[in-house]
């Protein structure tokens, strides 16, 4: 009888997922996956290559969980920045795993970060340099929002606001 608890590559995807979500990127180790999966560290590299591998899975179902809440908005501007909001602050690990280190490009899915792009660009209605500094707008905000770096008292609604008005 076959081990079905035994790791695949799609259970070490789920774990690794799991762990990111409880204790963040610092809490991703290859020992902590490994806890979890019941097996010994240097096990894990007859299943994945290295956390690279485990990473850029990360950052490719960040991207794709993204573009879907960016979808799911609707054609106003408004909602699709908003949505970039909500879908950062639910998911502040993914999120940061997905934008705030390196984006691991040769190992995602090819085509994956552009049509995410598109999305930022479209929102804009401008060219691809303007979506960058829309997107480095959103970024920051949400940033420091997660970090809790804005005053109790921040009317953050109306911060959001002004800043769709500027896209």
């Amino acid at each position: 009888m076959a081990n079905t608890n035994g790791p695949t590559r799609e259970r070490i995807s789920v774990i690794a997922y799991e762990l990111l979500k409880e204790k963040g990127i610092a809490g991703l180790s290859m020992r902590a996956l490994a806890d979890r999966l019941h097996i010994k560290a240097p096990s894990l590299y007859k299943h994945v290559a290295d956390k690279e591998e485990i990473i850029a899975g990360l950052q490719a179902r960040g991207l794709q969980e993204f573009g879907n809440a960016i979808k799911r908005a609707g054609k106003s501007k408004r909602a699709k920045a908003l949505a970039y909001r909500k879908w950062a602050l639910e998911n502040p690990h993914l999120y940061e795993i997905t934008v705030s280190i390196p984006l691991l490009r040769d190992r995602i899915p090819v085509g994956l970060e552009d049509g995410v792009t598109r999305m930022i660009i479209e929102i804009t209605g401008k060219d691809h340099e303007h979506a960058r500094a829309v997107w480095a707008l959103m970024h920051g905000l949400v940033d420091l929002e997660i970090a809790g770096r804005f005053p109790k008292d921040a009317d953050l609604e109306l911060t959001w606001k002004r800043a769709v008005a500027m896209i």
